[in-house]
């Protein structure tokens, strides 16, 4: 009877706790944007639906930068914390109160999309998170230094170290992987797990993704992410169909950098290789001097590109094309990630393209370094 009674009391705790209403997040800015900023850019609780994120509350910063607020855990979930569009942080919200510190605005006399490690503190349910974090961060780290260097190579007109360095980019991205699918199986047990998926290749590793959310909706029928997971992953399918070789490339329409409509059936009849890419997007621009030496070299004889920016800022957008002289046709919505073409062609990552013969018809996808000047020369001929 002892034994039960002890066993019980074990139990009653971790009842007691799972029962709570609300944890606290707090914490502190360590450079707080200004008055202006932060009413433009508030600190917010956001939830991810698909492709959107649907603002929950606010956060109000003190006036020493410091910071606390509850989060609804009357169901386990994934919570999203926005902070002045500086930086987003992923929380599992569920037992344990939340510390996490934020770097703030962008000091750096030089600034470029690198947002910085945020580590989430006194909270082992996040551990996962901290973790996946980190190899993603020095991940991105690695892939900016392999961009720096590709450019280099480019302008000095090196290509076999420019190639070496195109090469690199999937290395980097297989080795990210498999360290995140090694974390995954030290940690198995837990709806966490979820957030791991994310940093896996949709395409190399769909089946094993498929396999971890079919557990999960399982073992956590509450996790609504999860659920909506799958789904996206039944219209990534179809959307794969529809945009993989051999099918006809969709039409659409985007205003260029003037305002003007440009249509892909405008380019009926030509080859055009649609390049998806942004002006803060390090790989992006590392690959531009080898996509535009082909396009100097094949457009005489019938290369068309357009360009789909995935920016927000059109300054930055115009920009980059002028300092990459890059003078072939480039559109955008200015939606960045939200950008309506790069979701019909469910791109994920930049720089991504795909070329399409004169008939309209999609005859390779994601051609970078020399892989792009092989296909172009068994068209156009050296």
């Amino acid at each position: 009877m002892l034994a039960v009674l002890l066993v019980a009391g074990a139990i009653l705790p971790a009842t007691a706790q799972q029962a709570k209403k609300y944890i606290t997040v707090s914490g502190k800015i360590k450079f707080p944007p200004d008055a202006e900023q932060q009413a433009k850019f508030p600190f917010l609780v956001q939830k991810q639906q698909g492709d959107e994120r649907i603002t929950i509350d606010t956060i109000h910063l003190r006036a020493d930068g410091t910071y606390s607020h509850k989060l609804d855990v009357s169901t386990p979930q994934f919570y999203i914390l926005n902070e002045f569009e500086e930086d987003r942080l992923t929380v599992w919200a569920n037992r344990e109160n939340l510390r996490i510190d934020f770097r703030g605005i962008d000091t750096a006399a030089i600034k470029y999309k690198n947002p910085p490690y945020v580590y989430i503190d006194g909270s082992e349910e996040n551990k996962l998170i901290n973790e996946v974090n980190f190899i993603t961060y020095r991940n991105y780290q690695a892939m900016i230094q392999n961009g720096q260097l590709q450019y280099q190579a480019s302008f000095a007109k090196n290509k076999e170290l420019d190639s070496t360095f195109t090469a690199m980019y999937g290395w980097l991205s297989d080795d990210m992987a498999e360290r995140v699918k090694l974390l995954m199986r030290m940690n198995p047990n837990t709806p966490v797990l979820l957030y791991a998926l994310d940093y896996l290749h949709p395409q190399k590793d769909k089946e094993l993704i498929a396999s971890e959310l079919d557990k999960l909706i399982k073992k956590y029928p509450y996790l609504a992410e999860a659920k909506r997971k799958k789904a996206d992953m039944i219209i990534a399918a179809e959307i794969e169909r529809k945009t993989g070789v051999g099918a006809t490339a969709m039409n659409f329409t985007q205003a260029d950098t003037k305002g003007n409509p440009v249509q892909l059936s405008d380019y009926k009849g030509k080859y055009v290789l649609v390049d998806f890419w942004a002006s803060w997007c390090g790989p992006c621009r590392a690959e531009n001097p080898n996509v535009l030496e082909n396009f100097e070299k094949y457009h005489p004889k019938g290369l068309e590109i357009l360009g789909v920016s995935l920016d927000n800022s059109k300054d930055a957008w115009i920009k980059a094309i002028k300092d990459d002289g890059l003078t072939w046709a480039h559109v955008s919505d200015l939606k960045g990630w939200k950008n309506e073409v790069a979701k019909a062609y469910n791109i994920r990552a930049v720089p991504s393209n795909f070329l399409i013969d004169k008939e309209g018809k999609i005859v390779a996808v994601n051609l970078r370094g020399d892989e792009l000047t092989q296909k172009l020369e068994e068209i156009f001929g050296k």
